[in-house]
């Protein structure tokens, strides 16, 4: 089994505890996880995406004697590229790179001009200052369903805090990747199912588990085991091409 770093970064939506239990299992097969916490972003920053990277890039020990696995979860997928791109320049070995349920990289494009109808309903959630209410209180009890255990819901949901509407207005860079990066997508639940369409048509390697958005809190044996499969799928089909 080969050993890997595992940069884990959480949706900026909410926080590390989303990816800490996928964390220890992953340690638990000899793996080295590592999650960052990006700092809060505010409504006054013109770029939020600059201070975001820098805080992830950070976590990142100065050097590593093995391969490098960036996994994203959630909103934060459309910036995996850049992210792989960044730790590439710095001289980390990228061996894979995982989103898991959400959009699919586009260079250039905004969150809102990726899903105009997300865009539609974060203008009706927009408060006066500039600002969206924590993410969990998007859904209502929605949030039941996908996270059932109360003691989970609220660890993970206290980390949930108010981020500015302009967040969703920024263009995000999707560096091309060499063809060495193998890239892989894992669809929890039928949400993503278009994403995971347009992951497997690009020739990515895509698997799905059946369950909701929180699925890798839920369930992060599963989804560690999946992870650590599809990394080595991923790889095997990028020294294939």
């Amino acid at each position: 089994m080969t050993s890997r770093t595992w940069l884990l970064v959480p949706s900026y939506l909410l926080g590390p505890a989303v990816w800490s239990d996928v964390a220890d299992v992953l340690t638990g097969l000899k793996q080295f996880p590592i999650v960052p916490a990006p700092a809060p972003t505010c409504a006054v920053d013109t770029d939020h995406i600059g201070p975001w990277l820098k805080t992830v890039l950070g976590a990142m020990p100065e050097t590593v004697d093995r391969p490098v696995v960036v996994a994203g979860f959630g909103a934060v997928c459309p910036r995996m590229h850049l992210v792989a791109d960044q730790l590439i320049s710095l001289g980390f070995e990228v061996e894979a790179v995982i989103l898991v349920n959400g959009r699919f990289p586009a260079d250039g494009l905004t969150p809102v001009e990726a899903d105009p109808t997300t865009g539609e309903m974060l203008d009706g959630l927009e408060r006066p200052d500039g600002y969206l209410p924590p993410w969990h209180r998007w859904w209502g009890s929605l949030v039941e369903s996908m996270l059932p255990d109360v003691e989970l819901r609220e660890k993970i949901f206290s980390e949930a805090r108010p981020v500015p509407r302009s967040l969703f207005a920024q263009p995000i860079p999707a560096p091309q990747l060499p063809d060495q990066v193998g890239l892989a997508y894992l669809q929890t639940g039928d949400y993503y199912a278009a994403c995971a369409q347009e992951a497997r048509d690009e020739g990515w390697v895509v698997n799905r588990i059946d369950g909701e958005h929180l699925q890798i809190a839920v369930d992060p044996v599963l989804v560690g085991c999946m992870m650590m499969t599809m990394a080595a799928q991923a790889r095997d089909a990028a020294t294939q091409q």
